[in-house]
């Protein structure tokens, strides 16, 4: 099971794991928490019980919660292992996940740090990335001999082709 006390006191520990250093981790966690709060409250379908009642769930603190979830989007592991890391079954892994990651993004959202661009179409994708038609262009040569490619590219690809020994080519 992951260390918190241990994640808290080393600087070095906190950025290799979650990518952020002490400070960052801390003044984020109060953000995240009032967003927790808010989304649960938002996202609540019709109860018995009142908010906060019933079972404590594995994650307690928010900063539990906000550690769990940038140490999923920082290392990308399996479910089965972040649930051993955390103490938590696999399928309860996905579900905090599919919870938290959300909140995260509303999270970030406020401090203003999400990535201006979304891209929806593949017009906006080769104008963010200028160089990618060629690739593709060089890709298609492949399966179509007949295309047609800038002949800076021909020519960078004949030279390397050049270059490679007689029994590569």
């Amino acid at each position: 099971m992951l260390n918190k006390d241990r994640l808290l006191r080393d600087n070095r520990l906190c950025k290799a794991l979650v990518g952020l250093s002490l400070e960052e981790l801390k003044t984020l966690s109060a953000h995240f928490s009032s967003c927790y709060l808010t989304y649960r409250k938002n996202n609540r379908v019709a109860h018995q019980r009142k908010m906060g009642a019933g079972q404590k769930g594995f994650l307690p603190t928010p900063l539990d919660k906000l550690v769990f979830i940038l140490l999923y989007l920082k290392c990308y592991p399996t479910y089965d292992l972040q649930g051993f890391l955390f103490g938590l079954e696999r399928t309860r892994a996905c579900r905090w996940v599919k919870l938290l990651l959300p909140v995260l993004e509303m999270t970030l959202g406020h401090e203003c740090v999400l990535p201006a661009r979304q891209i929806r179409s593949m017009e906006e994708f080769c104008h963010a990335f200028p160089g990618v038609r060629t690739f593709l262009l060089m890709g298609q040569n492949v399966l179509f001999k007949n295309l047609k490619i800038p002949d800076a590219v021909t020519k960078c690809t004949r030279e390397r082709r050049d270059r490679l020994p007689a029994k590569w080519s």
